[in-house]
C-alpha cells in the first residue's frame, strides 16, 4: 500500500501544475491621433487622461468585462522613465478567481510638451496589454 501511494504521489502532484496562455497586444501609436486627444484635453476635455492609473482602468474596463473598478484596484507594477523622456507605468489586476491576470501599460510622451505646455498636462496612452489565463 506504501509503495502504491508513492508511485500515485508524483502524479498527484503533476496535476496540480497548472498551464498559461498569454495574449499581449502592442499598439502602435499613431502621432497624430495622440497630438489630437492632447489639445482636446488641454482645451478643457476629458481631464482623466492625464492620470495614468484611470486610463489603465479604462482600457482595462473594454478588456475584462468582470472589472468594475475605478482604478484603486489596480496594482501599480512598476514605474521607470524611458528612453525617449517620458515615463512609463505598468498596471495589473486579477479577478478574485484568480484564473486571469490583466496587465496594461501607459505611456506618456515628451513630444507632446509643446501642446500640454507643462509635464503633468500631458496625456497617458495605452501602449500594451497582457492577459495571462491559469487553466
Amino acid at each position: 500500500m506504501l509503495a502504491g501511494a508513492i508511485t500515485l504521489a508524483p502524479l498527484a502532484a503533476a496535476g496540480g501544475v497548472r498551464e498559461e496562455d498569454r495574449i499581449t497586444n502592442h499598439r502602435t501609436i499613431n502621432r497624430a491621433e495622440v497630438e489630437n486627444l492632447q489639445r482636446w484635453v488641454s482645451s478643457g476635455h476629458a481631464d482623466w487622461c492625464k492620470d495614468a492609473r484611470l486610463v489603465a482602468a479604462e482600457e482595462l474596463w473594454r478588456l475584462a468585462p468582470e472589472y468594475s473598478g475605478d482604478g484603486t484596484e489596480l496594482n501599480a507594477m512598476s514605474a521607470e522613465p524611458i528612453a525617449n523622456g517620458g515615463n512609463r507605468v505598468t498596471f495589473a489586476w486579477a479577478p478574485m478567481d484568480g484564473r486571469a491576470l490583466y496587465r496594461v501599460t501607459v505611456e506618456r510622451f515628451d513630444w507632446l510638451l509643446p501642446i500640454a505646455k507643462d509635464s503633468e498636462s500631458i496625456v497617458w496612452v495605452p501602449t500594451s496589454t497582457e492577459i495571462r489565463i491559469h487553466e
